[in-house]
């Protein structure tokens, strides 16, 4: 397979090794290059050192992969289907209609179904970015019209939170190298975006303390200066539950930590950058592991 043209700098956000994609398919680095050699399901690119680097759409692919191999499908055939099943934007749409319609009429049990398929043909990246933000933002666009089906949003963010429980990776007992702890301040329910995170950074093989929502800034401390993460992130909806002052305890005790979503758009400079989006905060998080 032909590698694209190495760039002079790799943003190593969204970039993931070898080793990180086995640990997380649970399928052997031999394996693995066996599908690229034979079939093309191989990295993007090489590292400046050398690394073969995965991007979004090979996991995706490897995800999609595994799990037919998994099923009974010889390898040929389902590398031939992965090939020609790519996420189109209609498809995309397709799956995105049926997950509302399902919150919707609040059926519990088309939507674990539904969620299940997605996060496993695409990966909790891709799922959120194209298939699941989409439906929560359509929801929020009604709600600003008039037509407050809370129940539907109800039903769609909690079997989001559990399918995503039931995706993630079990995380290690023995994590190799420090922690990221993620939290929501003491005063923020809305913790789904912060999970999707969690999610990810764990498919990637990087140690996770996802604390969850509603945490006291109390706890948040002493966690940090017990486990001595490699960055503690504090997430934010609004700037009602914006909590300044647990970052400035934070960074005064050299504790690395970063504020996460939009409630934090109001504070100006006393706190520091902000990642307003899974991008951003991916990006963070990879600079701060990679320094460690």
């Amino acid at each position: 397979m032909t590698t694209k043209p190495e760039p002079e700098v790799v943003d190593r956000a969204s970039w993931w090794t070898t080793g990180q994609i086995s640990a997380a398919l649970g399928v052997s680095p031999v394996l693995l290059r066996a599908w690229d050699s034979r079939y093309g399901l191989g990295p993007a690119r090489r590292g400046p050192a050398g690394h073969r680097l995965y991007g979004p759409l090979e996991l995706q692919r490897l995800r999609r992969m595994t799990s037919l191999v998994n099923q009974g499908v010889r390898a040929g055939e389902a590398a031939r289907l992965v090939l020609s099943e790519e996420l189109t934007p209609v498809r995309s749409l397709r799956r995105a209609d049926d997950i509302d319609e399902a919150a919707a009429k609040v059926d519990l049990v088309a939507l674990p179904a539904l969620l299940d398929d997605l996060l496993a043909d695409l990966g909790t990246l891709a799922a959120w970015t194209d298939v699941l933000a989409p439906v929560l933002r359509r929801q929020g666009r009604r709600w600003q019209d008039g037509d407050a089906a809370f129940e539907a949003e109800w039903a769609l963010t909690g079997a989001i939170a559990v399918a995503l429980d039931r995706h993630s990776p079990r995380p290690s007992l023995r994590p190799a190298g420090a922690p990221v702890v993620l939290a929501c301040s003491a005063t923020e329910r809305h913790m789904l975006p912060l999970q999707v995170l969690s999610t990810v950074l764990r498919e990637a093989g990087i140690p996770v303390i996802f604390l969850g929502e509603m945490v006291p800034a109390v706890v948040v401390l002493r966690t940090a200066l017990r486990l001595h993460p490699a960055l503690v992130m504090i997430w934010s909806m609004t700037s009602f539950t914006a909590d300044a002052a647990l970052l400035a305890e934070l960074a005064r005790r050299d504790i690395p930590v970063r504020a996460v979503g939009p409630g934090w758009r109001t504070a100006g400079d006393r706190i520091g950058a902000v990642d307003n989006s899974l991008e951003g905060a991916l990006r963070t998080v990879r600079a701060h592991v990679d320094s460690v």
